[in-house]
């Protein structure tokens, strides 16, 4: 968000702060609308604050616009903003002088010349209807009002009215129209959810049960956690979408369509959960939260259901055959650039061979196609140049890594090596800097990760693999689990306990211990999603000193740091990939009475998916953009990690019951649908959700260092 933008959110704020108390909107509750709130707006201007400047307007953005829209929904105002905001910026558009007093949009069509339930008529003085291909001005004497929690809202009946276009041209100004009314009810669902949140967080807070803030319990934390980064991912959803709008983007109706079902959606799940915190209390009508709830609710039933609203998203997306994939959402010129480059170098690079070698083998790491990252720089892409890396910012880096995981690329090797190197750059010796850490990035030295133990899973810290100083050596002995490529690897990055006298924290120390030490067993393990991982034995292995990177028992700090960058390298490409092509496939002809675009049900299901995902890319977009400015982004990064990961699940478990029994076909199998992408998906999705940190543990990290929550007991 812009510095101006902020200053226009922040003013509004203030003014709703002052004019939409919790007390006046209970006041404009039987009327549907606060006659003070209104003035106080148009004295504000913000009435026609998106009319261009040359027509007597602010010149405001869409976007501009939703900055106020989610300060309106988080004010539950009780005014027709967006209905009139609109408005002013149709008539604008088409050239018509405004009406006197407030004039509205009916957000859907005539229906045999009459408007059900049009938020806000019923205290509006005209009203803008489509009837058929004409659009229409309406006097507002025309209504009948009823009873609804948009406030104001009536029936409009067509009498009276003045045509202000007809024919192809009034049908597309209203559809664009309808998109900015989409975007600015996002926009202020976005805000709602994000207030109701507020609400349902501090009362966890504040509330005591057993003794203790009920906030820290750990079932409650995760589902606080798990709204909290779809409320997140809200704001992002809206602010692209009308950013889209604003830039004309081809894609901007789908992302408006997009953007309302899902911030409407998520704005009524936030205030029902925010209202279950608080018990039988958030029953009682004294209680805002159930102001919240209500108001939610009849936000996302203005369109219609639920399925209306993701028809008109498969509409937008598929209407016309497959569009552009998720990845090619625009972003910064130079970034599109260096992702053309990094297709260019994967359609070079990367073949069905590969690909399939790593499914057959459950190694994702191929020596060649390895090497070739290494040969283009790829692997120390964001490190600086001074350090031997190509200096690309972390959201080209994030664009490189997600266009790998879209294609399928076996890159765990190629994760696990950057990573690695990078810890090296930051924590380790200069020999290490300038011995192994060349050769790491040269392709010469694979890496693999000594984390995880038989009885420490993610709590890491738990670690009981021993390594005693032994004068300028250290002995090691213990085991570790889910030590992937430890079979091609040359060297492991292992995390031991050094002192057991201090905090579990406290008494670690990390090694980059050669495989080939005498003393070291690998044992494979297969996994349900095809991966071949390790059990790695440690038995007497004399590590010298210089293996050491960073301080004795501070190997906390030096891992911790290699986790906040693996969660912002969350794969979300793999995930984006599925949909896309499973939509891809289902359009054209029935699939053999199986599965077809023409299926509304189809239509619907993917919709919704292809929305999760879009929400997906925002989350770890978002991660790298902070990093660029430099941020850590522990929580942001969590959010991406997890939503991700049960996204996958989500959409690899849906997509297998579209198939029916041609769902559980493997690769290979004939007439398996896709060759069989849909069903490895679907196990290989279950794992997602553990490795990189489990989705407890990031909705612990999103609870307590997001949210503030107490810690749980």
């Amino acid at each position: 968000m812009s510095s101006e933008r902020e200053l226009l959110r922040d003013a509004v704020s203030n003014l709703y702060d002052k004019e939409s108390t919790p007390q006046r909107v209970r006041e404009a509750e039987a009327l549907g609308f606060d006659a003070q709130l209104w003035d106080a707006l148009s004295a504000f201007g913000i009435t026609t604050m998106g009319v261009a400047e040359a027509l007597g307007g602010g010149g405001a953005t869409l976007g501009d616009l939703a900055a106020v829209a989610a300060v309106h929904g988080a004010h539950l105002g009780s005014v027709p903003l967006v209905e009139a905001v609109v408005a002013a910026r149709l008539l604008a558009t088409v050239g018509a002088e405004a009406p006197v007093g407030l004039t509205v949009l009916a957000p859907r069509p005539a229906e045999g010349r009459t408007v059900s339930l049009v938020p806000g008529a019923a205290t509006a003085d005209h009203v803008v209807v489509l009837d058929a291909d004409r659009l229409v001005v309406v006097p507002g004497h025309g209504v009948r009002r009823r009873t609804t929690e948009l406030g104001a809202a009536a029936d409009v009946h067509v009498i009276g009215e003045q045509v202000l276009l007809s024919g192809p041209d009034a049908v597309a100004a209203f559809a664009h129209a309808l998109d900015e009314w989409r975007v600015l009810t996002a926009g202020a669902c976005a805000g709602l959810a994000s207030a109701v949140l507020d609400i349902g967080v501090a009362y966890a807070k504040d509330r005591h049960q057993f003794g203790v803030p009920i906030g820290s319990f750990q079932s409650l934390q995760h589902r606080l956690a798990d709204r909290a980064t779809e409320v997140d991912g809200a704001h992002l959803l809206a602010d692209e979408a009308a950013a889209y709008l604003d830039d004309r983007d081809p894609l901007a109706s789908a992302a408006a369509a997009e953007a309302y079902w899902y911030c409407s959606r998520v704005a009524e799940r936030v205030a029902a959960w925010a209202l279950h915190v608080h018990g039988g209390y958030g029953f009682m009508l004294e209680y805002d939260v159930q102001l919240y709830l209500r108001r939610a609710k009849a936000s996302a039933l203005a369109l219609g259901a639920s399925h209306v609203g993701l028809e008109a998203v498969a509409q937008r997306l598929w209407r016309d055959g497959p569009q552009r994939r998720l990845l090619d959402f625009a972003l910064a010129p130079e970034v599109e650039e260096f992702r053309a480059e990094v297709r260019a170098f994967i359609a070079e690079h990367l073949d069905d061979e590969i690909v399939d070698d790593a499914h057959v083998t459950g190694t994702r790491h191929h020596w060649g196609f390895h090497r070739a990252m290494c040969e283009r720089g790829y692997l120390a892409a964001g490190w600086p140049t001074e350090v031997g890396g190509l200096g690309r910012t972390p959201v080209e880096t994030a664009a490189l890594m997600q266009e790998m995981y879209y294609a399928g690329a076996p890159v765990d090797g190629a994760a696990n090596c950057s990573m690695v190197g990078a810890t090296l750059v930051l924590c380790g010796t200069d020999a290490q800097r300038t011995e192994i850490v060349p050769r790491i990035l040269a392709g010469e030295l694979l890496c693999c990760l000594g984390y995880s133990e038989p009885d420490a899973g993610s709590d890491v810290a738990a670690a009981s693999t021993r390594a005693v100083r032994d004068g300028d050596e250290w002995v090691v002995n213990g085991q570790k689990m889910f030590t992937t490529l430890a079979h091609e690897a040359d060297l492991v990055f292992l995390l031991c306990r050094t002192n057991s006298d201090v905090p579990k924290h406290r008494g670690l120390t990390m090694f980059l211990v050669p495989m080939s030490s005498p003393g070291i067993e690998i044992q494979g393990v297969e996994t349900l999603g095809g991966e071949r991982t390790n059990i790695t034995f440690y038995q007497d292995v004399r590590v010298p000193d210089s293996c050491r990177v960073g301080a004795v028992d501070d190997g906390w700090s030096v891992m911790h740091a290699a986790l906040v960058y693996e969660r912002g390298t969350s794969n979300w490409g793999e995930p984006a990939a599925l949909v896309d092509r499973f939509a891809a496939w289902a359009i054209g002809a029935t699939r053999d009475g199986r599965v077809s675009m023409d299926d509304p049900v189809v239509r619907s299901l993917l919709a919704r998916h292809h929305v999760t995902m879009h929400v997906g890319r925002l989350l770890m977009f978002r991660v790298a953009e902070l990093a660029a400015a430099g941020g850590l982004p522990l929580v942001e990064g969590s959010m991406a990690k997890l939503w991700s990961s049960e996204a996958f699940v989500a959409a690899a478990d849906d997509l297998s019951d579209l198939l029916g029994p041609f769902g559980s076909l493997r690769e290979g199998e004939a007439g398996a649908p896709l060759a069989g992408l849909v069903e490895h998906a679907y196990r290989h999705a279950q794992v997602t959700t553990i490795y990189g940190g489990s989705s407890e543990v990031q909705r612990g990290i999103i609870a307590e260092h997001g949210l503030g929550l107490p810690r749980t007991r």
